[in-house]
C-alpha cells in the first residue's frame, strides 16, 4: 500500500468520524432544544388548565352550597313532619 493510498484512507476515516461526531452534536443539540419546548409547553398548558378549572371549581362551591341548603330545608320539613303527627 502506498503513502498517498494510506493518506487517502485515513483522510476519508477522519471524515466519517468527523461526520458522526458532528450528526451526534446536532442531534445532542436538538434534543436539548426538544427539552426546552416541552417544559415551555407543559408550563403554559398548565396554566391554561388552572383557568379553565377555576369555573369548575364555582360552579361544584354553588352545587354543594345548594345541597346544603336542600338537606337543612329536608331536615326542617322532616321535624315539623314529626310534630304534627304527634299532634294529631
Amino acid at each position: 500500500m502506498t503513502d498517498v493510498q494510506l493518506i487517502s484512507i485515513v483522510l476519508t476515516l477522519l471524515a466519517i468520524f468527523g461526520s458522526i461526531l458532528y450528526n451526534r452534536k446536532g442531534i445532542e443539540d436538538m434534543r436539548d432544544v426538544l427539552r426546552a419546548e416541552i417544559k415551555a409547553s407543559g408550563a403554559e398548558l398548565r396554566l391554561e388548565l388552572r383557568d379553565a378549572i377555576a369555573p369548575v371549581n364555582l360552579a361544584l362551591l354553588r352545587i354543594e352550597n345548594k345541597l346544603d341548603h336542600l338537606t337543612e330545608t329536608q331536615a326542617n320539613h322532616a321535624e315539623r313532619i314529626e310534630r304534627l303527627e304527634r299532634r294529631g
